[in-house]
């Protein structure tokens, strides 16, 4: 799985992860990174050896989307768009879908598309 260096990932978290066990540095184990903006929260947990990630949301402190166990991802990107645009995109395995977008910057939202498989 490609990786964004761990530095761009506090750079687009602001701030650092914390690990599931204290003993297993970067890239081994499980790492969170929490970010607020406003009322909306996100946390991002990430395992890069398993190739698994988690993602969960929250608005005025209530979890409101969760996607759990997001396997075999492909490839992770840091994204700087234009204007003040930051976020996240995750690929996963096939061309069925569109990279997950989770954008940090300047508010916290998730976008995915999955492309349509046929016509019935």
């Amino acid at each position: 799985m490609e990786i964004p260096d761990l530095v761009d990932l506090i750079w687009l978290f602001e701030g650092e992860p914390t690990r599931e066990f204290e003993d297993l540095e970067w890239p081994v184990g499980l790492h969170s990174f929490r970010l607020t903006r406003g009322t909306q929260a996100v946390l991002f947990s990430l395992d890069p050896t398993a190739g698994e990630a988690y993602i969960s949301l929250c608005a005025c402190g209530q979890e409101h989307t969760y996607l759990g166990r997001l396997r075999r991802l492909e490839r992770l990107s840091v994204d700087r768009g234009p204007s003040d645009y930051e976020g996240l995109r995750l690929w996963l395995p096939g061309d069925t879908t569109e990279p997950l977008a989770l954008q940090t910057k300047p508010r916290i939202r998730l976008a995915w598309d999955v492309k349509p498989v046929g016509a019935w």
